[in-house]
Formats: C-alpha cells, sequence, structure tokens
C-alpha cells in the first residue's frame, strides 16, 4: 500500500513536512510562514520573464535548487497548497500580503500570541490558522 502523502488536512504538530521529495531524493524546503509571504509577493507584483520567474520562485522555496525544476516547482506549489495541488490554475493567493500585514499581526498576535515578527511558525499551520481569521471576517480578507 502506498502510502500518503501528508496534507493540511491531516497534519499534527509533530509530523508537519520540511522537505519535498524530487526525483527520489528529498530536498528541504523554506517552510515557514515568511517563505510563502515572499512567494505570494512576488506572484503578485513580478514583471519578469519566464526563466527569471521560476529561477526566483525556486530560490524563494529552496535552499538548494533541485535539478528537476519542474518537478520542484510542482512540490513547491503543493506545499504552499497545503500537500495538494488545486484543480484549476498553479497559484491561488489567499490574501494580498501587503495590503493585510497589520491586521493579520494583530489577529496572530491578540488570539494565539504568536508575534509573526519574531516566532517561526510552519506555512500549514499558519494557513490553518488563517483559514480561522477568514472565517471570523476579520479585516475584509
Amino acid at each position: 500500500m502506498k502510502k500518503q502523502a501528508p496534507s493540511i488536512d491531516s497534519f499534527t504538530f509533530y509530523n508537519l513536512p520540511k522537505r519535498v521529495k524530487i526525483g527520489g531524493r528529498f530536498y528541504p524546503i523554506r517552510w515557514d510562514f515568511t517563505a510563502a509571504l515572499r512567494f505570494m509577493e512576488y506572484v503578485d507584483t513580478s514583471e519578469d520573464e519566464d526563466e527569471t520567474f521560476l529561477q526566483r520562485v525556486l530560490e524563494i522555496w529552496y535552499p538548494e535548487i533541485p535539478n528537476d525544476r519542474d518537478e520542484a516547482l510542482t512540490q513547491a506549489v503543493r506545499f504552499y497548497c497545503g500537500g495538494t495541488l488545486p484543480e484549476e490554475g498553479y497559484y491561488a493567493p489567499l490574501f494580498s500580503p501587503q495590503e493585510k500585514r497589520e491586521g493579520i499581526y494583530l489577529y496572530f498576535l491578540n488570539q494565539y500570541g504568536i508575534d509573526l515578527n519574531t516566532d517561526t511558525v510552519h506555512w500549514w499551520v499558519f494557513r490553518k490558522l488563517l483559514e480561522r481569521y477568514k472565517k471570523g471576517g476579520n479585516y475584509g480578507i
């Protein structure tokens, strides 16, 4: 029986992925929420050409860029999306990071005691907590 890849819906705080498998080898991925914010900001504002865009996205996610760049991009997007690829398109921003930073910062600090300026938070945990934030209608996200 093939082992299921972890997804955001089945994670435990002890089993959060910090690497992805590409070409039979595991590569560390930048798992902190700040990488995802940099990714969203770059995608939202980039005017780069295809090759430059791909290189920059890979640099955002990987300390060591894998040789199979297409699979590396697929795995980075899968990681960003919580372990599964979106059915349509490659990228769906959760919010505009530039517009919502202050509200999200205050929510995380007040609700969870997490200081996003100093605390390290796994991207999947950040996503789950952000979903609660969004469901509450906070700050118009």
